[in-house]
């Protein structure tokens, strides 16, 4: 039951390309007929043409740096075959559709930040005053004031075995006091910022803050002590001036940076989880994705496997599979208006335009696709229907592989459609609320895994 349970649960919250052996899923495999995809334009008598707009439209004022996009109200119910039962579908979304029928095509590529960025984040996050190659040595200090807090939280603490676990962390902290130099010897930043580089400078009371930038992460943390913080109970628009304050300041460190995003999600530190004995925060976690052609970027899922998938369908074992992600995310920590952590991993540079003006499908076609081939991509077990309610359709720009490159993506448009399933399990349905179930190619309509 429990194996049977972790399925599910992985199955349906992951997008899942599993055919029936009575269906013909078409996936873009990257084979060479993407290419041809992303090189194709507007057919030539319509060189400039205007995505039909969809009934019921309203045009909303521009936003800066965004496609012109028109809303639409899409509400719809109905049910298809899925694997070895049924899937009712309720649609209840709105939907922002581009006015223009075509979108850019772009590449890519993981790199660290130019010479002037750099820069940039060096002042922003260090100041100006001397700058130091990044020392992590822990001086009496550090494991002093440790210890300080390690004997509050202990008398704080009203659970016998919590208490024992502070004790040891006391202990620990205690004998590393011992062995830790009495001061550290920071050396002087020679200014080179070649192959990425980490620093720190003085806070002024014998502590440091850091920056690390190299093609993989820039990462900002106001002191060795940095919290360990996940994604957890995150909230889509901030409901508080606190909240608001927090996106705000923000949003203003993105923009000096000339880092494109835009604001996804928040949660207060307190609702996210740590590890035991780290440093406490009473602040925000905010998060953000990174924008280019004007829309925002979505995870990448790649799907390899489900070698047991006919199998599935047919009722004999259940589907094996692995995935694999490449993120890139930024997200802050803040609390009482100022910075204490800033992450931005896996930063992205434009490489190249492959086509400017790719063609889109129009809306009602994406609409149409969605319908005939939800039913393909989600397993659903023989006796137990499921019901899905799409909530939120979008136009992102999903992150694919390119044949023979390993340091380099396309970015292409694409429509994201997120759901609650509810398969009739308490117990994963919970946590199904909000599930990317399909991506359609927004060029050719072909599913994206």
């Amino acid at each position: 039951m429990k194996k049977f349970l972790i399925c599910m649960l992985s199955l349906t919250l992951l997008l899942a390309c599993v055919p029936t052996p009575q269906q013909e899923v078409v996936v873009n495999k990257a084979d060479g007929t993407l290419e041809e995809i992303i090189h194709a334009t507007a057919a030539p008598d319509h060189p400039t043409w205007t995505m039909p707009s969809e009934p019921g439209a309203t045009t909303p004022a521009p936003t800066a740096g965004r496609l012109a996009m028109e809303t639409v109200v899409w509400t719809d119910s109905f049910s298809v075959a899925a694997a070895m039962d049924r899937l009712d579908v309720n649609i209840d979304a709105t939907v922002q559709v581009p006015t223009s029928g075509t979108a850019s095509v772009l590449r890519i590529g993981f790199a660290p930040p130019e010479d002037s960025q750099m820069q940039a984040l060096i002042r922003l996050f260090l100041g100006d005053g001397t700058i130091y190659l990044a020392d992590t040595t822990k001086t009496k200090a550090y494991y002093k004031a440790q210890m300080e807090r390690y004997v509050a939280e202990k008398e704080r603490e009203t659970n016998e075995r919590n208490r024992q676990e502070w004790d040891t962390l006391l202990k620990m902290a205690n004998e590393a006091y011992a062995k830790a130099p009495d001061e550290q010897a920071p050396v002087v930043w020679d200014g080179q910022t070649s192959g990425g580089v980490r620093l720190m400078s003085a806070n002024g009371d014998g502590t440091y803050r850091y920056l690390k930038a190299n093609a993989e992460k820039l990462l900002y943390e106001d002191s060795l002590d940095t919290p360990y913080l996940i994604r957890n109970r995150m909230k889509s628009a901030p409901e508080t001036d606190e909240e608001t304050a927090a996106v705000a300041l923000c949003e203003s460190v993105l923009k000096s940076l000339g880092i494109d995003a835009v604001f996804s999600e928040l949660c207060d530190t307190q609702n996210s989880i740590r590890a035991f004995g780290e440093r406490e925060v009473d602040g925000f976690l905010v998060c953000f994705t990174p924008l280019y052609g004007g829309l925002p970027v979505t995870e990448v899922r790649t799907f390899n496997g489900f070698d047991e998938a006919i199998h599935a369908a047919g009722g004999n074992k259940e589907p094996t599979y692995s995935i694999q992600y490449e993120d890139e995310t930024i997200e802050f920590v803040v609390e009482n208006g100022r910075i204490v952590t800033f992450r931005y991993v896996r930063p992205s540079r434009l490489r190249k335009v492959e086509n400017e003006a790719a063609a889109l499908l129009p809306f009602y076609q994406i609409k149409e696709l969605f319908k005939k081939d939800i039913g393909k991509v989600l397993f659903v077990n023989k006796g137990q229907p499921m019901k899905l309610t799409v909530h939120t359709v979008r136009l992102t720009m999903q992150r694919y592989p390119i044949r023979d490159t390993q340091d380099e993506l396309y970015l292409l448009p694409c429509w994201e459609f997120l759901a609650s399933i509810d398969s009739g399990n308490s117990v994963t349905d919970a946590s199904l609320t909000n599930v990317c179930v399909l991506r359609l190619n927004a060029l050719d309509g072909s599913i994206l895994s």
